[in-house]
C-alpha cells in the first residue's frame, strides 16, 4: 500500500471488527497506552511489507484517534502515551533546578559560613533525597511483583 489513504482504510477496517475492539478494550482498559500500541501495529505492517515507514508516520495520528474514539464509545478512558506531558515537564524543571543549583554551588566555591550557600546545599540535598526515595519505591514495587510472580515457561519447570 503506497498511498496513506489505502493503508488507513486497511487498518480502520481491520480494527473496526467487533471481536478486535472487544480485545482492544480489555488491553487498553487495563492501562496500556494507545501510542505504543499504534506504533507496534504500524511497525508490524512495515515489517510484513504492507506499507512503508513513511506511510506509517503519516497515518499514525489517524489510527491513534480512531482507536481512542472507539474506546470512548465503549466508555473506556485511555491514556495516550506512557508518560504524560505534565510529568515530563515536571521532570525537566527538576533537572533544570538541579543543574542551576550545581552551577551556583560551583560558582560560590567553598564558603563555609555563607548562609546562601548553605541554603543551596540544603535544597540540593532535599532534591537528591527525593530522587533516592522515588528510586527505592520503584525498586521495592519491582521486587514485590517479581517475588509474587510464579516462574513461567519451559525453563521455569522444576526438576
Amino acid at each position: 500500500m503506497a498511498e496513506p489513504e489505502e493503508a488507513t482504510r486497511y487498518y480502520i477496517n481491520k480494527l473496526a471488527d467487533e471481536d478486535v475492539m472487544d480485545d482492544l478494550s480489555v488491553v487498553l482498559g487495563g492501562g496500556m497506552p494507545v501510542a505504543p500500541f499504534v506504533k507496534t501495529l504500524l511497525t508490524t505492517g512495515v515489517m510484513n511489507g504492507l506499507h512503508s515507514i513513511d506511510v506509517s508516520i503519516i497515518i499514525a495520528p489517524v489510527i491513534h484517534a480512531f482507536i481512542k474514539a472507539a474506546m470512548t464509545s465503549y466508555g473506556i478512558e485511555v491514556r495516550d502515551d506512557i508518560t504524560s506531558p505534565e510529568e515530563a515537564l515536571k521532570e525537566r524543571e527538576k533537572k533544570r533546578l538541579q543543574t542551576a543549583l550545581e552551577l551556583a554551588l560551583a560558582d560560590a566555591g567553598t564558603k563555609q559560613d555563607d548562609p546562601g550557600t548553605a541554603m543551596l546545599q540544603e535544597i540540593q540535598t532535599t532534591l537528591n533525597a527525593e530522587d533516592v526515595e522515588a528510586t527505592t519505591e520503584d525498586a521495592e514495587m519491582d521486587m514485590e511483583v517479581s517475588e509474587s510472580a510464579e516462574p513461567m515457561g519451559l525453563m521455569a519447570k522444576e526438576a
